[in-house]
Parts: C-alpha cells; structure tokens; sequence
C-alpha cells in the first residue's frame, strides 16, 4: 500500500502586470546654423523639451535632466530669511562639445545657489556624495553633541 499523497493541481503563479516597453527615443529633424540639417535622438533620461533647438548651431545642444537639491532657509540681509537650494544639479550631456569631458554623460552640480561644479564624472560625482556625506555624519557625530552641551555650560 503506497502512503504517497494524492497528486495535486500545480496553483498558477498570479500574473504580474506586463512592463510597458521601453519608451523609444525622441528624435527630430534639427537644421543646423549655416547650413544642413541632422536627425537628433535623445538619451533615455533626456526631459529637456528641444523647443528652442530646432534651428541652432551644432554645438549649441545639450540634453539633460535637472534634478532638485534640498532648500535651506538661509539669512539674506536685504531680503531677510530665504530658500536657497543646495546641491541640485543637472544630468548633461553636450554630444557636440569641443571639450571631451561634456560629450559623455556628467553631472553639473550647484552646490548652493550660483555656484556650479561642472562636468563631474561618475568617480568625481560619488567623490563628492562621500566628501558630503562624511561631513554630514562628522556635523552629527560632532558638532550636534558640542551643541546639544552647550546650553548647560552657558548658564
């Protein structure tokens, strides 16, 4: 006598949503300053709109991505307290440049407001994310105790 259970229906795994395809790159017909004209393709993360683009010099195009930074409330003597962003920045790529290192994709980053590092490799970019980090986790670890202390000793 066989103690195998009975076999069992095999449960369908439930259906997982289908991917979208991948969108397809936007291109246009771009006439260049001087004369001819080029069919363009931006990059998969390209957002920027190409509206002013359509009739330029060759190396007067950039494709690129912004992204925000974080809002510090800083003191301004003729305004008094306002938002300045810190560390935004923008993902770029200009495929016409002269120079080498903006004809591959690199970071400009606004490190506060007017004040840009430009054309970070992805070695550069992480640099600075550790540089910031560890100056963020030392302002913690650090400068937050002293001022957490500071209070008692003041009195």
């Amino acid at each position: 006598m066989s103690t195998l259970a009975p076999a069992s229906t095999p449960v369908p795994a439930p259906a997982s949503p289908a991917q979208p395809p991948p969108p397809s790159p936007r291109t246009w017909l771009r006439r260049i300053d001087g004369g001819g004209q080029i069919i363009e393709a931006c990059p998969a993360y390209c957002t920027d709109s190409h509206r002013n683009d359509q009739d330029s010099a060759l190396d007067d195009l950039q494709h690129g991505a912004d992204f925000e930074g974080t809002d510090l409330a800083v003191f301004d003597a003729e305004d008094g307290t306002c938002a300045w962003p810190l560390l935004s920045g923008r993902i770029s790529v200009d495929p016409y440049s002269e120079d080498a290192r903006r004809r591959v994709p690199h970071i400009n980053l606004m490190v506060f407001q007017d004040e840009v590092m430009e054309a970070l490799t992805p070695d550069e970019f992480a640099a600075v994310i550790a540089q910031v980090r560890a100056h963020c986790d030392r302002l913690e670890a650090e400068v937050l105790g002293e001022l957490v202390r500071a209070p008692a000793e003041y009195r």
